[in-house]
């Protein structure tokens, strides 16, 4: 079923093959009229002078050992349960998140949003930074996205054919477009100067992003209609963030979803099977180099781990991002008894994970002997 109305195809959108697996079509999703609209021609892919300078390159295949002796004042306390936080300085602003996952919400029904990817949309403006831009690259690493398809997208996949994905040209250049909700969609579709047949697909966000990087794409348009709560990711900056990410996104997801009873264990388990980062500082000021820890008001001490390098660069204190596999944990948390858990993704959303939903990674360190 298509979601928008009949429309002829525009000139400024061409017809690019997408995967064809992982494709699903929002259920249940009544046609929705855009014939009252004004209709103006999609603007071509705007140029956005981001630099990936800041991620080129973060952590590495193997660190030197740091030391976890004493709490870091690298790392600022953190409550039990955290605030939202914001960076000092005018010159530097990330969309930061809530402690707390948001509301979820459907902008049309039986299309989920991607909540957190929407409202740090909503935080960029004309101009905006690299970080700020780099801030919406870690909240786009989560849940899914939703692409524009020319034609009926169900049939297509009954059919078993390609996906027509919607993408704009900018010269030679073209880019996919990709949206944060089933509303950011139809916002699109009404810009078009003739009508077409429309519909929207939703996708887990690394296989958009795979796609992207896969395909003949300059990049990635991220709610097109939005100005200027919009952004443009080159494919150089989507491949990197590819290579240091957890394909399943285990973490990110767990921690973008209500919280549960059982949240927190289900993050324990994810933790003793995935890949995290730590924040290293430098050793400047006559600091020793050690991984940033955050301590509640209590008194209990808590590792800082983060799903992804950007999670890091997103704190703003200069650390660097540094791989921490499962066992490299469980060996810290064996050495270090005093250590109350970890808080995971401290820029949010974040949740504190105490020794007792560890228990899966514990067990890693019996198994190294430890």
């Amino acid at each position: 079923m298509a979601l928008f109305s009949r429309r002829k195809k525009s000139a400024d959108d061409v017809v690019a093959p997408a995967s064809e697996s992982a494709a699903e079509v929002a259920p249940d999703v009544e046609e929705q009229t855009a014939a009252d609209s004004v209709e103006t021609p999609v603007e071509p892919a705007p140029t956005v002078a981001i630099s990936v300078q800041a991620f080129r390159g973060v952590g590495a295949d193997a660190g030197p050992e740091v030391s976890l002796d004493e709490p870091q004042p690298t790392a600022p306390p953190a409550p039990a349960q955290p605030e939202t936080r914001q960076l000092e300085g005018e010159d530097r602003r990330l969309p930061l998140a809530p402690a707390l996952p948001p509301e979820q919400t459907e902008t049309v029904e039986g299309m989920k949003d991607n909540v957190l990817l929407r409202e740090a949309l909503k935080e960029i403006e004309d101009g905006a930074t690299n970080d700020q831009l780099l801030g919406v690259m870690r909240q786009t690493l989560q849940g899914h996205l939703y692409i524009r398809v020319n034609g009926d997208a169900r049939a297509q996949i009954a059919e078993g054919r390609p996906l027509s994905v919607a993408v704009v040209r900018d010269g030679d250049r073209q880019f996919m477009l990709a949206f944060s909700s089933a509303a950011a969609v139809r916002d699109s579709v009404q810009l078009e100067t003739d009508p077409t047949a429309t519909s929207a697909v939703a996708q887990p966000v690394t296989s958009v992003l795979q796609q992207v990087v896969a395909g003949d794409f300059a990049g990635l348009i991220i709610d097109n209609a939005s100005a200027p709560h919009r952004v443009v990711f080159p494919t150089e900056l989507l491949q990197k963030a590819l290579e240091q990410s957890d394909i399943e996104m285990a973490v990110k997801t767990l921690l973008a979803a209500p919280r549960e009873q059982d949240t927190a264990a289900k993050v324990g388990e994810a933790l003793s099977t995935k890949r995290m980062w730590v924040a290293v500082n430098d050793g400047s000021g006559g600091v020793p180099v050690g991984i940033a820890e955050a301590q509640t008001p209590d008194g209990k001490r808590f590792l800082q781990l983060f799903s992804h390098p950007l999670e890091v660069i997103a704190m703003g204190r200069g650390d660097r991002p540094l791989p921490f596999e499962p066992e490299q944990l469980a060996k810290v948390l064996s050495g270090h008894t005093e250590m109350a858990g970890v808080i995971v993704d401290p820029a949010g959303p974040t949740l504190i994970v105490e020794r007792d939903a560890l228990a899966p990674v514990m067990v890693l360190a019996v198994d190294l002997g430890d």
